[in-house]
């Protein structure tokens, strides 16, 4: 998508990913751990031997499509991440990719401790992504516990 089309759509503090089939929003605050979120399910999802990939790193656009959210990478920042500690690396990636779920690194400590599955948050105008919470460096497979998620159709 050339610049000048990519400057009209919205802008937002995320990075988005593709793992499997699965579009994922990554959402939260700057240094709540976005990036390693991203960069934990890509690596738990290539050692099951499924597909991973980058869309975008901290800055993604969006845009409407069909009635889904579709995410788009900023030329200048296409295939690559901010490493914590170690600097901007190039990674695999896609240009766009339809999102399928949010999944918010923000945690408050306030708040329930089993979330209704049937939440959602709205990124563009009359469409959302059902959201689930997540903690960067908690979960030594995340892949594994979206997968469980997913089979039991929770994030529907």
């Amino acid at each position: 998508m050339p610049k000048a089309n990519q400057k009209k759509l919205p802008n937002i503090h995320a990075t988005a990913l593709v793992v499997g089939e699965t579009g994922v929003l990554v959402v939260g605050p700057p240094g709540a751990g976005k990036s390693r979120l991203a960069e934990e399910f890509i690596q738990s999802a290539l050692l099951r031997g499924r597909f991973a990939a980058l869309i975008a790193d901290d800055q993604v656009f969006l845009r409407a499509a069909g009635g889904r959210i579709v995410a788009i990478a900023p030329e200048p920042i296409r295939g690559l991440m901010e490493m914590r500690g170690t600097g901007i690396v190039r990674t695999k990636s896609l240009r766009q990719a339809v999102m399928h779920i949010a999944v918010s690194v923000e945690f408050t400590g306030a708040g329930d401790r089993l979330p209704d599955p049937a939440t959602r948050r709205e990124f563009l105008p009359g469409l959302s992504l059902p959201l689930v919470y997540m903690q960067p460096g908690r979960l030594s497979d995340p892949f594994a516990l979206f997968q469980a998620r997913l089979d039991d159709g929770l994030l529907v």
